[in-house]
């Protein structure tokens, strides 16, 4: 399954970009959400570009989980939320690119793309995020991934809003 979300920001695209790669940032977010319990197993520049992995503790309720796919997601997890970024400068037009991915251990399922930011005016910038998400248990991974995909655009729409936020409060 695939998901496109491209979300506005009024903020110029390398101001995005500085906020998206800012350790400050991350911690506010988890702040505003009252986690503490995160750590950053990335936040340093490769020679691929800027490598950001952030890793913690879920519990994830499964009492509304069919039965049947019960047993393939466990009560807790380690969720790993990675972005690995690098101009996009290929194009010729302003803006970043990232590898994105994030995985909830012990849950067969991946969720992977990219995130791209780009300039949509002066002090304008633009956000797209397509992800696919896949599974490799043979038979029930399909109906286990359109369970799960309502999540991810739960998530996806909870990452804007506290962007946003950011945006609006802190800088």
């Amino acid at each position: 399954m695939r998901v496109v979300v491209d979300r506005e920001y009024p903020v110029s695209v390398e101001k995005l970009y500085d906020i998206m790669t800012s350790k400050a940032f991350f911690e506010q977010r988890f702040a505003w959400g009252g986690i503490d319990d995160y750590r950053f197993d990335a936040f340093e520049q490769t020679p691929e570009g800027m490598l950001i992995r952030i890793a913690q503790p879920v519990r994830i309720k499964t009492d509304k989980i069919p039965g049947f796919a019960r047993r393939f997601v466990p009560e807790q997890g380690e969720l790993v939320t990675e972005f690995l970024w690098w101009p996009a400068s290929e194009s010729g037009d302003k803006g970043y690119q990232a590898r994105y991915r994030f995985q909830l251990g012990g849950v067969p399922m991946n969720v992977e793309g990219t995130m791209t930011l780009a300039e949509e005016g002066q002090d304008h910038a633009i956000q797209r995020t397509e992800v696919t998400l896949s599974s490799s248990v043979p038979l029930v991974g399909k109906k286990l991934v359109s369970l799960l995909s309502p999540k991810v655009d739960d998530a996806l729409a909870g990452d804007y809003r506290q962007t946003l936020r950011y945006v609006e409060n802190c800088v």
